[in-house]
């Protein structure tokens, strides 16, 4: 259907002219302006209806005082905010900053003193290579953060799993990764075993995890508890 023979063309021309026409509707608009004269001759009749008419020729500059004697006999005098009120306004202005300032610095506080403190524990390297990933770990051994010299990116098909090794014991699964940076969780069954002699380990896995709850693929950083 020609868009020229649209029972609600000029609403639609309307919506465009003030910008609020849809992205979908304003697309076939456009297209309807470069291919059919009649919509296009319609737009330029309402822009010259409803845009205003402004000429230089009826400009002219008020006289000396005019805006003096305009405001006298127009009484704006009632409009204007005595001096006591402005200061009013500044004090209340004034009180909102200082709150604010003060509600931001409690702020701040309470956010440092409700982050855990993290200790390093480990080192975690490749083999025969030097440390790439920093673990620490809260005093509460809750929070276990790995911060890695550059961020390790799984691909789509694998994901990273951290591991803890107790001395003489069955890798426990801490947590699955998407990339090997970051802060975790430490499961409450698994916190006791974040000691001194125990190993941290990153094995690869496929998506989602180790199907069988133990690691099944390589071993790309290790690193002993200290």
């Amino acid at each position: 259907m020609k868009l020229a023979r649209h029972r609600h063309l000029d609403a639609l021309i309307g919506e465009y002219m003030l910008g609020t026409l849809r992205a979908g509707a304003r697309r076939r608009l456009q297209r309807a302006l470069r291919e059919e004269p009649a919509v296009a001759l319609r737009l330029r009749t309402l822009q010259r209806e409803f845009t205003p008419n402004y000429r230089e020729g009826i400009a002219e500059t008020l006289p000396a005082g005019g805006w003096q004697r305009l405001a006298r006999e127009l009484n704006l005098s009632q409009y204007r905010a005595p001096w006591y009120s402005r200061v009013a306004f500044l004090r209340g202005w004034a009180f909102g900053v200082t709150a604010a300032f003060v509600f931001g610095v409690a702020l701040l506080a309470l956010r440092a003193t409700t982050e855990p403190t993290l200790t390093p524990i480990a080192q975690l390297a490749m083999k025969g290579a030097p440390p790439s990933v920093t673990a620490a770990l809260s005093a509460d051994r809750r929070t276990l953060e790995l911060r890695a010299a550059r961020p390790i990116v799984a691909s789509r098909l694998q994901s990273y799993e951290l591991w803890v090794i107790p001395e003489g014991g069955a890798p426990l699964s801490l947590a699955v990764l998407g990339q090997i940076d970051g802060t975790l969780q430490v499961p409450e069954g698994h916190r006791g075993q974040l000691r001194r002699g125990a190993v941290l380990a990153i094995t690869v896995e496929p998506a989602g995890g180790s199907p069988t709850g133990g690691p099944t693929g390589p071993v790309i950083l290790s690193g002993s508890i200290s």
